[in-house]
């Protein structure tokens, strides 16, 4: 039996841009939403994996759209665990209209975090045990390493707040998103749509930490894109990579 869970959010005033776009960042927190609930009734619950040290912590995200939603939309996300193996679960997501019109897919990969040494470690059994229990492939998806700005064009710098930090003590991935997001070039965000995310998280942020979010735009066309890196300033540790890719709202 495969396990697919869905749920529907109108999108609302607040989490729209002043283009009247629901924010990225917000959409990524929705998606979790989802994915929490489900991960609770399949009984690897975020608050299970927390009473024993650990925590599920995102490190890959693959987002692809072919409409962007705006306020007042409804749309519907259903999700499922696709594939795991003993360090990675993939959970995907497809996303439709209230009417059932599919937006987008989105694809991600989950590693269990040790909250003690910092590092991540293999699926706890019980959590391996319960997922078997339904249809779930062995054989995550894998994917490259994402290329970084060269030289890089913009950089912004972000202070890791306290409501960027998240259960497992550390900024949520959503931040993250954030963050690259803001290192866009106005000429695009004020002209296109995005329409494919990749964002590879690599290290962790805690509160207090200053983030430079750094962007490169490729090509100037309909379709142009865009790389993004986030740093560590205190150290120069690279946290994260992206590709965003946009397409003109006109076209």
């Amino acid at each position: 039996m495969k396990a697919v869970h869905g749920e529907t959010f109108r999108v609302r005033s607040y989490e729209v841009d002043p283009l009247g776009r629901l924010q990225v960042p917000i959409l990524c927190k929705l998606l979790q939403e989802v994915a929490v609930a489900h991960a609770a009734m399949l009984g690897v619950a975020v608050e299970t994996l927390l009473d024993r040290g650990t925590a599920w912590v995102l490190s890959r995200m693959c987002l692809a759209l072919n409409r962007w939603p705006h306020g007042g939309d409804h749309i519907t996300i259903e999700t499922w665990p696709e594939a795991m193996s003993k360090l990675i679960v993939e959970r995907r997501f497809a996303l439709s209209t209230r009417d059932g019109d599919p937006i987008g897919t989105v694809s991600t990969w989950w590693v269990v975090l040790d909250l003690e040494r910092r590092r991540p470690v293999r699926l706890p059994s019980e959590a391996w045990d319960r997922l078997r229990e339904y249809e779930i492939g062995s054989k995550p998806v894998k994917a490259g390493s994402l290329a970084v700005p060269e030289p890089a064009e913009r950089e912004l710098a972000f202070t890791v707040r306290r409501s960027d930090v998240d259960l497992a003590g550390h900024a949520n991935n959503t931040s993250f998103v954030e963050w690259a997001m803001e290192a866009v070039p106005d000429e695009v965000w004020s002209t296109c749509d995005l329409c494919d995310l990749v964002v590879q998280f690599l290290a962790e942020c805690h509160r207090g930490q200053t983030v430079l979010s750094r962007s490169q735009l490729l090509g100037d066309g309909d379709t142009p894109e865009v790389r993004h890196q986030l740093v560590r300033d205190e150290d120069g540790v690279e946290v994260a990579r992206a590709v965003t890719t946009w397409q003109r709202s006109n076209v």
